[in-house]
């Protein structure tokens, strides 16, 4: 019987399938659902500062806005992508405050569909590692996560995140493409 699953969320495509079929499962079984994001300690790749301007502009705007790293008082938002150019030292607050975005929209998704217990959490450290310790603190039954992230170039070098969370989890784990 399924109680708890555990879906990381990095905002990509395969982590959306896989968002679908998580809140599936969750209220067909009346399971808690934990969306969690993990930041790494890489530098925002270049898919996640698309994904920030493209798909969360406005929700960055006023993420940065509230920590007064954008402009206030009419100055003109650049975008995500020209801060951090501009500022490379933000790119961790950057990296969180997109790490919230995403798992805040995922979380409003899971409860408009029908998904009575969602709770949310944003990592930090090896994302595969992150994602493991999670689970095992949640005591999730189940591990939900796109088999393809947005990881940089070096995760292919290394090993996909999603075949170390197979391995060195305790519990189920299920991929989505």
């Amino acid at each position: 019987m399924l109680r708890k699953i555990v879906l990381a969320h990095d905002g990509s495509t395969h982590a959306d399938k896989a968002l679908d079929l998580a809140i599936t499962l969750a209220k067909a079984t009346g399971s808690e659902l934990e969306i969690v994001n993990v930041l790494s300690n890489q530098s925002l790749s270049q898919d996640e500062l698309t994904l920030a301007e493209t798909e969360y502009g406005s929700a960055m705007e006023q993420g940065l806005g509230d920590l007064k790293l954008v402009p206030l008082g009419g100055a003109q938002w650049l975008g995500t992508a020209a801060l951090v150019q501009s500022r490379p030292e933000l790119s961790p607050t950057v990296h969180r405050v997109l790490g919230e975005q995403i798992v805040r929209q995922a979380a409003a998704t899971a409860r408009t569909k029908g998904v009575a217990e969602v709770t949310t959490a944003v990592e930090t450290g090896d994302p595969a590692s992150a994602i493991v310790r999670r689970a095992q603190e949640a005591k999730a039954d189940l591990v939900m996560m796109g088999s393809r992230g947005l990881s940089n170039i070096k995760g292919l070098l290394i090993g996909s995140v999603s075949n170390k969370v197979i391995s060195l989890a305790e519990c189920s784990v299920v991929t989505v493409k």
